[in-house]
């Protein structure tokens, strides 16, 4: 099949960039990486999918496994005033919510996570539009109960695994029925933060599945 450039990274979902897509020999998708990863993490995904260990376990299982990276000065999630406090009471199958949802999946010791705090979640743009949804902090490790968008009694770190995260921090966006909506993975930049929480706000996921396809019809559109 041939196809061009735009609508094959449609057709694979490649939001932003950089994005990785593994193949196998086969041509089978082996692995996909959204964002930026530290040198330890890429390594680690590049050995699991030469190697083969993508046929047995998850990527986040295997680099359990790996020799832990280096800690780093902050030994405790970042908290901020928008997260809600637990009980984390997320269910949205029965009753629509009057909020989308984002949920922050983060780590302790996490230095992209830190990043995130330090940069777009200090800028006052961000904060205006963040108000405009409901938010949640959870720790991948922690055994949190959790009541999911979807009305399941998980724990955090069950959730996390169920949702395929491998690593922090995530930020997964949930419309008001729990339907997720698109996530963003890793290191995230001011400009691309505040795109895709308006792209949430306005409904435009609605009309536009990704948000590469939003962006290429916003461009279209002049």
């Amino acid at each position: 099949m041939n196809l061009t450039e735009r609508a094959y990274s449609i057709r694979e979902k490649t939001n932003f960039t950089p994005s990785f897509i593994f193949y196998d020999i086969d041509g089978a998708v082996a692995l996909r990486l959204r964002g930026y990863y530290p040198p330890y993490s890429f390594r680690a995904a590049l050995k699991y999918v030469v190697e083969g260990f993508y046929k047995e376990e998850a990527l986040r299982a295997y680099m359990e496994r790996a020799d832990p990276p280096g800690k780093f000065e902050l030994e405790d999630l970042n908290s901020q005033l928008f997260f809600d406090k637990p009980p984390y009471a997320l269910d949205r199958s029965r009753f629509k919510a009057e909020k989308p949802l984002i949920v922050f999946f983060e780590q302790k010791s996490c230095h992209a996570c830190d990043i995130l705090h330090t940069e777009p979640l200090g800028d006052p743009g961000v904060l205006d539009l963040i108000e405009k949804f409901q938010v949640v902090q959870l720790d991948i490790e922690a055994d949190d109960p959790v009541l999911t968008p979807k009305g399941e009694n998980l724990t955090a770190r069950k959730w996390s695994k169920k949702l395929g995260i491998s690593y922090a921090p995530v930020l997964v966006f949930f419309d008001q029925s729990g339907r997720e909506i698109i996530r963003l993975d890793s290191v995230t930049g001011l400009h691309r933060l505040q795109g895709v929480m308006r792209y949430v706000l306005s409904g435009t996921y609605k009309k536009y599945p990704t948000y590469l396809e939003y962006r290429f019809g916003r461009i279209d559109a002049y």
